[in-house]
């Protein structure tokens, strides 16, 4: 009779093996991605350091970086996220957030609160708003080139938001952040989504 010990031990030695040969895989991926950034921060016009591009485009900031989050606190478990973001010059309203629908869950977008749409359908289809300022945040999705800006950034590859007073692109697959040109275009879009959200702000400011 065949011994099952035999085979757990069997069925281990290939486990431990497939981890082995995917940690190579991803050490290997994640070589080519730094490679890949490093050799765009020169063309774009940016540095590279630490695992990360950035600088400034228009008088802008921009950075490129990889985010790392643990699902539930445990380690072995994580989601990684390569993140494009563009800083909006002043100030936007208290808590303003435009947070990727396709990324919150149903009950999320019904309990949370200061949660606004634009009127736009694709604009409202893409993102969540929500503004603890609940006057100054609705307003600011009124300027047209606002809105023609965020619709800018509803791409298939990406998810755009903005949160923490900045407008963002996030990708989960590196290889779409290693395209010179692709790179070079979304920022721009980034950086047109942010000071076209720093102008409508102004303006605000200035007729109140």
């Amino acid at each position: 009779m065949l011994n099952p010990v035999f085979f757990g031990f069997i069925f281990m030695a290939v486990a431990i093996g497939a981890s082995f040969w995917a940690a190579r895989v991803q050490q290997a991926r994640e070589r080519q991605r730094q490679e890949s950034w490093a050799a765009m921060a020169e063309p774009l016009g940016l540095t590279y350091e630490d695992g990360a591009l950035a600088g400034e485009v228009e008088g802008v900031p921009v950075r490129l970086y990889v985010e790392r989050n643990n699902i539930m606190g445990q380690s072995q478990h994580r989601i990684v996220l390569y993140v494009m973001q563009a800083e909006v010059p002043g100030q936007l309203p208290s808590g303003f957030v435009a947070a990727p629908r396709k990324w919150t869950s149903w009950s999320d977008r019904v309990t949370a609160p200061n949660v606004f749409k634009t009127g736009e359908p694709a604009v409202d289809e893409a993102y969540i708003f929500q503004s603890y300022q609940t006057e100054l945040g609705p307003k600011l999705l009124q300027d047209a080139e606002v809105l023609r800006a965020l619709a800018d950034l509803i791409l298939p590859e990406a998810s755009g938001f903005v949160q923490n007073n900045r407008v963002g692109l996030a990708y989960k697959t590196a290889p779409l952040t290693e395209d010179t040109d692709k790179v070079r275009h979304n920022v721009k879009l980034l950086v047109r989504a942010a000071q076209a959200l720093a102008e409508a702000q102004a303006r605000h400011r200035l007729a109140a």
